[in-house]
């Protein structure tokens, strides 16, 4: 092992001693969260670690009155955690690598006016326009969400995950560029990628535009950026919806989170 993987192992260590979340606090908060019940007792374990770690570096700032509990923060923080899981190792690097483009998070309690909300065209540019809105990425900042949207619900078809939503548009910025491609990892194909995620975006596309209803959210048909977004929603709220649809932008899915929730939806059953 090398020094410096040791070295971060001891400051991750010093700081779980210190700030992991408490286990009563930690059953609780589960307690309202249905996709925790596809993960056994060790991911559970790591969940915790890569829980308490964003908590420790990311700040979740409430705005227009909303009450941030305890629950709340953990609630939240359980959620990137989900995202993070296959991404990042806490007990190796404790660097959180994957969210170093952004700090901190803002809440609001209900859906919120932007007057100039952020949205990609279809070749990745940044446009702003009015709009009510659930979430928010920034280029240069952080993420914005609303709590009645982004709290825990029962798991259905139509995906509604919007912390999720939104840090996959950070992912997916971590290149510089929005247009639904984040950095693959090595064993991954550019060109596999690319031909799974174009041939469903033009699909989706075309049946929006025939005014046909959808399985999948719409609103994914945007630009690139949007379907990967929503994609990412699918994927971990309702894998079989996505699989059914589009089993070719599961397997990317798949090789990119590093998870398989379809596979463990399975052995529930």
């Amino acid at each position: 092992m090398k020094l410096t993987t040791k070295f971060r192992r001891y400051l991750f260590q010093r700081s779980m001693r210190k700030h992991k979340i408490p286990l009563k606090l930690w059953h609780q908060s589960l307690l309202n969260m249905p996709m925790m019940q596809r993960y056994n007792r060790q991911e559970k374990i790591r969940l915790r670690l890569l829980a308490s770690d964003f908590l420790v570096r990311k700040s979740i700032t409430p705005v227009k009155g909303f009450i941030l509990t305890d629950e709340i923060s953990v609630i939240i923080a359980i959620q990137a955690a989900i995202l993070l899981l296959g991404l990042e190792n806490p007990e190796e690097d404790a660097s959180l690598d994957w969210l170093h483009n952004w700090q901190q998070l803002i809440v609001y309690p209900t859906p919120f006016y932007n007057p100039r909300k952020s949205t990609f065209n279809p070749q990745g540019i940044l446009i702003s326009q009015p709009a009510i809105e659930a979430g928010e990425a920034h280029y240069q900042g952080g993420i914005i969400i609303d709590w009645q949207d982004d709290q825990p619900h029962p798991l259905r078809k139509q995906a509604n995950q919007v912390l999720m939503h939104e840090m996959a548009h950070k992912l997916d910025m971590l290149d510089g560029v929005a247009n639904g491609h984040p950095p693959l990892h090595a064993n991954m194909s550019n060109e596999a990628w690319f031909q799974a995620f174009n041939e469903a975006y033009t699909y989706l596309n075309s049946q929006v535009l025939q005014g046909h209803k959808t399985l999948f959210n719409p609103y994914g048909a945007s630009s690139p950026a949007e379907f990967f977004a929503v994609s990412t929603e699918y994927f971990f709220e309702t894998p079989l919806t996505l699989n059914k649809i589009f089993p070719n932008v599961y397997h990317q899915l798949v090789l990119f989170y590093r998870q398989n929730p379809l596979l463990k939806d399975e052995s529930l059953h």
